[in-house]
């Protein structure tokens, strides 16, 4: 039987299990990353901006995004989705369709009308994630410079 995912706000107590996930996912703990994140995320981003997913009591995904007025050109506020991560032992289950969701809903009760998002063109698990969810490619370029060092 298929247990439901709760979403709520994330917090500092999340540290641990966000860290966690990420090493799981990417090999790599980076907990003083996540702390800096997490204290700037409760400091100027919108709380229904970043979420946890719960299974029962265990943090099982996270998503970390923002609001923005009038960046790149665009003439209104937006979102971004910049971070979503899912533990691999419970991927599969809707968890990350459950958070964009939460937080395309979220978006849409503070009267934002866009949700962005980058993904590599190189990763098309995540390209059809979020094509399934009825994200398009934007007309926007990505435009980057490598630098020497």
């Amino acid at each position: 039987m298929k247990k439901s995912v709760h979403i709520r706000n994330l917090t500092k107590s999340d540290l641990a299990a966000i860290v966690n996930i990420e090493e799981h996912v990417t090999g790599v703990a980076r907990p003083v990353y996540w702390e800096k994140r997490i204290e700037l995320s409760e400091a100027i981003r919108p709380h229904w901006a970043s979420l946890i997913a719960e299974i029962g009591s265990q943090v099982v995904g996270f998503i970390l995004g923002r609001a923005g007025e009038l960046e790149f050109g665009l003439p209104s506020t937006v979102a971004w989705i910049e971070i979503i991560g899912v533990d691999p032992a419970f991927r599969g289950q809707g968890i990350a369709r459950a958070l964009v969701q939460t937080f395309v809903e979220s978006a849409e009760d503070h009267d934002i009308k866009t949700v962005f998002t980058l993904v590599s063109a190189d990763s098309q698990e995540m390209v059809g994630f979020f094509d399934r969810l009825g994200f398009a490619q934007g007309k926007m370029l990505h435009f980057h410079k490598n630098l020497a060092g």
